[in-house]
């Protein structure tokens, strides 16, 4: 009998590798998905870094951590043999790895511990060159891709002969839908703001992909009481202090707040959210700011347009069009362009949500057909 098939039906062990160093998208969603699972009875289990985000899983249901003091790089078969001893020792069903980084030495460490299914998730579009690695992994171990957006699918098949309907699978991200009513955050009191400030969040790494080099550009061509207010940490290629130093006539406008515990009153304390992202592939963000009603403007990144119904739900502009962007903003501000927040916030219960990502998660992690 093969090692695996101990394991029920209706109780799995699941394996997710989530090492990375900084927390965004990505890392949110392992998580909402390491509670899920664990709370519907799958042994859930989650590697990680060595003292890093292990207090945000500490006291899920059925979730144990897995702590490495290092990642290692494609050539680390030192990092495979304990990746594999860990899978011998836990002998899971479905492996998932949700950074392109880690794909070959957990797909590989997978493969040699014999694990029915091995699911990687591609959640930006990125070059995936043709070659022996990706041959491998693919072709050759048999792993399978989860992406979420239409777009990134179009992508990897017109770029790659890797992909068919057979081994890639577009799952939309979905969030459970905030409460309207809570905590708010007041950056007009916080900030010690005019009663009129006009308050525009962005939420995300710091760095270049993302578009916060923009900010200024864009305060420029907006009045003097338009503020951006910014939540997050890491990617740190954009250097903030620079930035604002080198725009000093608009950089009292632009506050980089940093990490924020409270998201929930972040998203309520703002009067329009901005994507300004060069790249991307159906940002959490987005999901966030129309689950809690907001009016948002977002570039045309990928994935943008289908989660905003090509405009219907927020307003849509060209990647890197500060003045679009900016005229979006006064469209909302102004009362010229309105967006429903009831509407916004049943497109994302409809279409969007949760429990059928989940779903769609279950089909592919516990597919019977898987080798």
């Amino acid at each position: 009998m093969d090692k695996h098939q101990n394991n029920t039906l209706s109780k799995k062990a699941i394996v997710f590798f989530c090492p990375t160093k900084a927390w965004g998208g990505i890392e949110k969603n392992v998580r909402l998905r390491a509670e899920y699972f664990g709370n519907q009875g799958h042994e859930v289990h989650v590697v990680l870094l060595q003292n890093r985000f292990r207090e945000r899983f500490e006291g899920l249901k059925n979730v144990h951590i897995k702590s490495i003091n290092t990642r290692g790089g494609d050539l680390n078969f030192m990092v495979i043999i304990r990746y594999v001893r860990f899978l011998n020792r836990v002998k899971p069903h479905t492996v998932f790895s949700p950074l392109k980084r880690d794909w070959w030495l957990v797909t590989v460490s997978s493969s040699l511990s014999g694990v029915p299914n091995i699911v990687l998730y591609l959640g930006n579009r990125r070059k995936i060159r043709k070659g022996l690695k990706y041959h491998t992994v693919f072709n050759l171990l048999k792993a399978k891709m989860i992406v979420n957006c239409q777009a990134l699918k179009r992508h990897l098949t017109s770029t790659t002969d890797y992909f068919t309907e057979k081994n890639l699978f577009q799952i939309y991200t979905g969030i459970p839908l905030p409460e309207m009513e809570g905590e708010v955050m007041d950056f007009r009191e916080q900030l010690q703001l005019e009663k009129n400030t006009f308050i525009i969040g962005c939420v995300g790494w710091l760095n270049l992909r993302k578009g916060f080099d923009q900010l200024p550009d864009i305060a420029r061509q907006l009045p003097n009481n338009f503020h951006f207010v910014h939540a997050g940490t890491g990617g740190f290629d954009l250097d903030i202090d620079q930035l604002l130093e080198q725009n000093a006539e608009v950089a009292h406008r632009i506050h980089f707040l940093g990490h924020q515990s409270n998201m929930d009153a972040f998203f309520r304390g703002l009067d329009v959210f901005l994507l300004c992202s060069r790249s991307e592939s159906l940002a959490n963000v987005l999901n966030e700011a129309m689950g809690h009603g907001k009016p948002i403007v977002a570039t045309r990144a990928p994935g943008s347009d289908e989660l905003l119904d090509d405009g219907v739900y927020g307003i849509l502009t060209p990647v890197e069009d500060v003045a679009a962007m900016a005229k979006g903003i006064l469209d909302i501000a102004t009362g010229k362009v309105v967006f429903d927040p009831q509407l916004q916030r049943k497109r994302m219960a409809e279409h969007f949500s949760l429990t059928q990502m989940m779903k769609n998660y279950e089909a592919v992690f516990f597919d019977q057909s898987s080798r």
